[in-house]
């Protein structure tokens, strides 16, 4: 069974490592590989859990489920995929924090595996994914930087599914939303999209970024990661949400979570962000409510 263990050392005290290594829900903003995560079932405080995955493999991106089990003593977390993506037959490993003294700590992650074939792309992906991560949590650790996260909100006369539909057909972007001037737009297994989008600022100037988004129409949700940031963005993730409500109208929010370059740019950053998504959110009700009428 191959096994690969890879390394970093870390100016941080071993328990402050093992609690980013723990909470999932920083990764996106601290991994780079990583696009999205999210808890099936458990929860940290429980020491068991089932978390879902999208993440670069190489070039391609790929979704599994893993079980997991924190011990905050032995500072470890262990993990196992419940059914890994071909050539994978199984996958498991370990997070191990451990206290080196002077404050300092030596991440360890460890996998091993097995596989139906050749086991060259599993080893390229571990030797390009694990190094990422390993930096993502040294940095994280090193120099803390909390997220700034906010959101918009608007109420539609209409259905989820029907905004849904306008969120989810980001290629007729250009056409409907006058701040996106063009888009290209890929779409593969399970919902998941590649865009890279140009944006025109107020002033005129026009900004590319490049994405990826995991569509999700049963759970009236859109999440995605900012891939390509600008150089006042260490990170950026983003989430459409749709929640029906009882009368048969619509909660559509937009949430950004940032990791900033620089704190002095939050407003900034917050005036940006969020008219476009106001400006999004307008017109998916424009759309919606047309649909409905």
């Amino acid at each position: 069974m191959p096994k690969t263990v890879h390394t970093t050392r870390i100016a941080a005290p071993a328990r402050t490592v093992h609690a980013l290594v723990a909470d999932v829900t920083v990764w996106p903003l601290m991994f780079e590989p990583n696009i999205h995560t999210e808890y099936v079932e458990g929860s940290r405080a429980e020491g068991r859990e089932r978390i879902r995955v999208w993440a670069f493999a190489g070039s391609e991106i790929r979704t599994w489920t893993s079980e997991r089990v924190l011990d905050p003593h032995a500072l470890t977390v262990d993990f196992r995929q419940d059914e890994p993506a071909a050539p994978l037959t199984s996958m498991s490993g370990r997070w191990l924090a451990k206290d080196i003294g002077d404050g300092e700590t030596l991440l360890e992650l460890h996998h091993e595996f097995e596989v139906s074939g050749d086991e060259h792309f599993v080893l390229h992906a571990l030797h390009q994914n694990s190094p990422a991560e390993l930096a993502g949590v040294r940095i994280a650790a090193e120099r803390p930087r909390t997220p700034y996260t906010f959101e918009d909100s608007l109420r539609i006369e209409a259905p989820p599914q029907a905004v849904f539909a306008f969120l989810y057909a980001a290629d007729r972007w250009p056409e409907r939303l006058p701040h996106v001037a063009s888009l290209e737009l890929s779409e593969s297994a399970g919902g998941v999209q590649r865009m890279v989008m140009d944006t025109r600022s107020p002033d005129g100037a026009v900004h590319r970024s490049e994405s990826v988004r995991v569509c999700r129409a049963e759970a009236g949700r859109i999440v995605y990661k900012q891939v390509r940031t600008p150089t006042v963005l260490v990170a950026h993730t983003g989430e459409w949400r749709l929640e029906g409500l009882p009368d048969g109208t619509t909660l559509a929010t937009s949430r950004h979570s940032v990791i900033l370059a620089d704190a002095k740019a939050r407003v900034a950053v917050r005036d940006a962000l969020g008219a476009n998504s106001r400006a999004t959110l307008r017109r998916a009700k424009e759309f919606a409510e047309a649909r409905g009428r």
